[in-house]
């Protein structure tokens, strides 16, 4: 009788949770101690980490978590984005300003917007702050205040760029970061990301197109290295 599927993933989860805890195994009945290789953690729930390898997975623990990967690759997407811009003046026009990197507001000239449109982009001071000012005109706003915020949706030109799915980026305290296949290991890797469309996110840097990364369930994965690495291996 199989187990079901709320039952593996609780087990699992307690696994993950308390890795490298817990009695010895039937083959250390006698007293010997069981030693991991150097600089390795965990080991006694199938779930190992290696600084500079990652974590490795004895199969039964990829099949729990039904972990899966997928490649890096070039689509063409467009990029959906959102702004916060402020107003600055009312009349005779209501205009909203935004400060961006300057290389992503130069895209914004092929771009369509919901709510406003581009009126200039101002890069007078790019040199000094590598900044771009971008300045829209508001549609439908006759009750804005100068010092007001608003949120202006951008839609961009499609274009080929690296991607990965939006699932595969973990976002945490220490930055943005993937997990790469690194032999039979799960490397996590920092990242810089791009432009989001739909499932799937723009890589700007960290990975290369053919890398083979986690789709999922990276934040598993995540709480796993904490525990060995964070927690030493052992919680008692």
């Amino acid at each position: 009788m199989k187990n079901p599927p709320w039952l593996i993933v609780g087990v699992l989860g307690s696994a993950l949770l308390f890795t490298g805890c817990g009695k010895k195994s039937s083959d250390n009945a006698s007293g010997e101690t069981s030693e991991h290789a150097e600089g390795e953690e965990g080991g006694e729930t199938g779930v190992t980490y290696k600084e500079g390898r990652g974590l490795q997975l004895v199969p039964e623990v990829i099949k729990a978590l039904d972990l899966r990967t997928v490649e890096a690759d070039e689509r063409e997407v467009t990029a959906e984005l959102e702004v916060t811009a402020q107003v600055f003046a009312t009349k005779p026009k209501v205009l909203a300003s935004a400060s961006l990197p300057a290389d992503r507001a130069e895209l914004l000239r092929d771009a369509s917007f919901e709510g406003a449109s581009l009126v200039r982009i101002d890069t007078s001071t790019t040199t000094a702050t590598r900044l771009a000012d971008a300045v829209f005109a508001l549609e439908s706003a006759p009750s804005r205040q100068i010092g007001d915020f608003v949120q202006i949706a951008i839609r961009g030109k499609p274009t080929k760029v690296l991607t990965v799915p939006r699932s595969a980026i973990l976002d945490a305290a220490a930055g943005t970061f993937v997990y790469v296949v690194n032999g039979n290991a799960y490397l996590r890797t920092p990242v810089k990301v791009g432009a989001r469309s739909g499932e799937l996110v723009e890589i700007t840097d960290g990975v290369y197109a053919g890398d083979v990364v986690v789709a999922a369930p990276v934040d598993q994965l995540w709480l796993a290295e904490l525990r060995l690495t964070k927690g030493g291996g052992h919680a008692h």
